[in-house]
């Protein structure tokens, strides 16, 4: 044996091996003992070296055991770290004796894992693999080969596979036989994930002997450390995206876990949106009374969220009308919240006196207790009213789209569908064409924090958080608003680049004509000039779309003239008749100068669009402690939006005179 790599910098691979054997079962603990791994050799592929034969070394001093022997390494349904579903139960207890991984596992009771308990207790499931990374090789020589024997390495999950490699080892038996089950060549990349190596690369004497040349060696491992470079450096942004989304502490262990365990920044994004949707907090919805719910008026969570909106009610007092706040406020109106948590106390059977109100205090502060409930419940309603009574110009003129997810979407705009042709009888149907440049948008989240402190509380002082959550509902609104109009103000008024035509959405070119060639005020040949642009546009196959503008957009320079040209006049006042009254005048700060536009109805020809992700038309409150160790609490507001240009068919825009 030689040990040419002792004094280099390591390689970090990732694998996997897959074990056979009968099983034993311990159906009550739903645990089952293991034999996850007894070294045996196995092809594997890991850059710069390519396809190897590779060799586990059992020995207590090579395997970094700490990781799989804590209690808390998960068992995975066939390696799948995308999914927080791909968690079938938990590794209880693991380590290595008399050159054999031993385990013992235990499977979730979850209703989704019950089918594969189901198949280990009628044994057609039998299989187990190992996650593992090399740190360290040993190239040694043997029967002929070379074999590189993982010195240095560390397994980290178990898996249940349908597929075994190692034919030595697997779920324990009881005096019963192990039969070996080979993998073929060609399903090689299948059954054993292809690894991801660091830029620290492995460096050996004996290369030689695998027949690699040493200048594809050398440019294999630059090109490997090149990829390995820009897959994390495409990590960065995902997790940059994902803040403010995800706790803090998932968002961190995610990104290590992607960076350690090789994954692509399309999985770090799946994994994050699992993470998202199981921290978020769900939608505000009408309160039914409790007698309707279900609900005992004396439990403590229903408690909680009657007190929680007698605070949104001190703070804004017209949501005494609202028919959403739950009518037990009244109980709890004249309360301190130091009152409050008392009350929820004693409603959950603890013995409190009013020498207890600090202890209260400090503890509302740490782990889970019922402040976090009152402020979310408080927080959300008053955000909720704020964002609703809110109503931004943009949305009169912007579509509205539905994004499921924090990925670009893809949107078919006026004119894209082609027409349909006349069917000759006995022929066939003939294929059109839809845009392959068609327009993507991606959603983005906002957030704020605000900070509320022991003192505060001891205080009775939450003037900050109900000042912040009485006026954060309407500056969301006035984000998304400015937010619009920097996309319309873009590149002076013309707008956004489109993916069709490379172009601005308004521009006097033969691939636009929307755009006046110079600017003018308002006016009745102005006026015109745009009704006849936006009435000749066309679809992709050259038919008139016949648009007719159904809003006029200025700023405030033409604000009066906009609802000038634009009022309905009577008959009686003669020549005096409302040429442009169909039109709606919408004005807004956000317009520069004398700029001004025509509109389709949003619903005929969207230019702008706008939407909120998985349904989340409000933004949301969330409750968390601030700094861990600290007497404080975090209140953050969150909001996933988007705005975004898909079309240029339905509007006209002048610069103004």
């Amino acid at each position: 044996m030689t040990d040419e790599t002792s004094d280099a910098a390591p390689a970090v691979v990732t694998a996997a091996r897959a074990l056979a054997a009968p099983m034993t079962i311990d159906a009550e603990a739903r645990t089952v003992d293991v034999v996850w791994s007894t070294g045996a050799r196995a092809p594997n592929y890991v850059p710069p070296l390519g396809q190897i034969m590779e060799e586990l070394d059992m020995s207590g001093n090579a395997v970094r055991m700490a990781r799989l022997a804590s209690g808390q390494a998960p068992l995975l349904d066939s390696h799948s770290h995308y999914s927080a579903s791909s968690v079938i139960g938990r590794v209880l207890s693991a380590s290595v004796s008399g050159g054999r991984g031993v385990a013992k596992i235990q499977i979730s009771r979850a209703p989704d894992v019950e089918p594969i308990w189901r198949r280990l207790e009628e044994g057609t499931l039998r299989n187990v693999s190992v996650g593992y990374r090399v740190f360290r090789y040993e190239p040694i020589q043997a029967d002929g080969q070379t074999i590189h024997r993982a010195v240095d390495w560390e397994p980290y999950e178990i898996s249940l596979v349908a597929v075994p490699v190692d034919a030595a080892a697997g779920v324990r038996g009881e005096a019963s036989a192990i039969r070996a089950t080979a993998l073929e060549p060609d399903i090689l990349a299948e059954a054993l994930p292809v690894p991801e190596i660091t830029e620290s690369v492995m460096t050996t004497e004996n290369h030689a002997a695998d027949s690699v040349p040493a200048a594809d060696a050398t440019r294999a491992t630059q090109d490997a450390v090149t990829a390995e470079r820009s897959r994390m450096a495409s990590l960065t942004p995902v997790v940059t995206a994902a803040r403010g989304r995800v706790p803090q502490q998932a968002l961190d262990d995610l990104h290590v876990r992607a960076q350690s365990e090789g994954w692509t920044a399309e999985a770090l994004r799946a994994a994050l949106w699992d993470a998202a949707v199981a921290s978020a907090q769900p939608a505000s919805v009408p309160a039914a009374p409790a007698a309707q719910r279900g609900e005992s008026n004396d439990d403590p969570t229903v408690m909680a969220r009657a007190m929680g909106h007698a605070l949104a009610v001190r703070a804004m007092p017209s949501l005494a009308t609202d028919a959403a706040i739950d009518p037990r406020f009244r109980e709890f109106a004249s309360l301190r919240p130091s009152d409050m948590l008392m009350e929820l106390a004693a409603a959950r059977g603890e013995r409190v006196s009013p020498r207890d109100r600090l202890r209260l205090i400090e503890r509302s502060f740490h782990t889970s207790s019922d402040f976090p409930l009152l402020l979310e419940a408080a927080g959300n309603k008053m955000l909720e009213a704020g964002f609703t009574a809110a109503a931004p110009s943009y949305r009169q003129f912007f579509a509205q789209r539905a994004f499921n997810d924090f990925k670009a979407h893809k949107f078919l705009t006026a004119g894209d569908m082609p027409a349909l042709v006349k069917l000759e009888e006995g022929g066939s149907i003939k294929a059109g064409t839809i845009s392959e440049k068609r327009e993507t948008i991606t959603p983005d989240t906002y957030a704020r924090q605000v900070r509320i402190t022991r003192q505060a509380l001891i205080n009775d002082d939450l003037g900050a958080f109900t000042d912040f959550g009485a006026m954060i509902g309407r500056r969301v609104a006035d984000l998304e608003n400015a937010l619009a109009y920097a996309l319309v103000n873009t590149a002076n008024g013309d707008g956004p680049t489109l993916a069709t035509g490379n172009a601005a959405v308004f521009g006097t070119g033969a691939s636009r004509a929307n755009k006046a060639s110079s600017g003018g005020a308002i006016s009745e040949a102005t006026l015109d000039a745009g009704y006849a642009s936006m009435m000749a546009q066309t679809s992709l196959d050259g038919i008139k779309l016949n648009l007719t503008p159904a809003i006029l957009l200025t700023g405030a320079a033409y604000r009066g003239a906009a609802i000038r040209y634009t009022t309905r006049i009577t008959a009686d006042q003669g020549a005096n008749v409302g040429l442009y009254a169909g039109l709606s005048p919408v004005s807004d700060a956000n317009i520069v100068g004398n700029r001004w536009y025509l509109f389709a109805s949003p619903s005929a020809a969207p230019v702008y669009v706008y939407g909120y992700v998985n349904g989340q038309t409000a933004p949301q409150v969330r409750v968390h402690q601030y700094v861990p160790g600290t007497d404080g609490v975090a209140v953050e507001v969150v909001h996933d939006f988007a705005v975004g240009a898909i079309g240029h068919q339905g509007g006209y825009f002048n610069a103004g005179a």
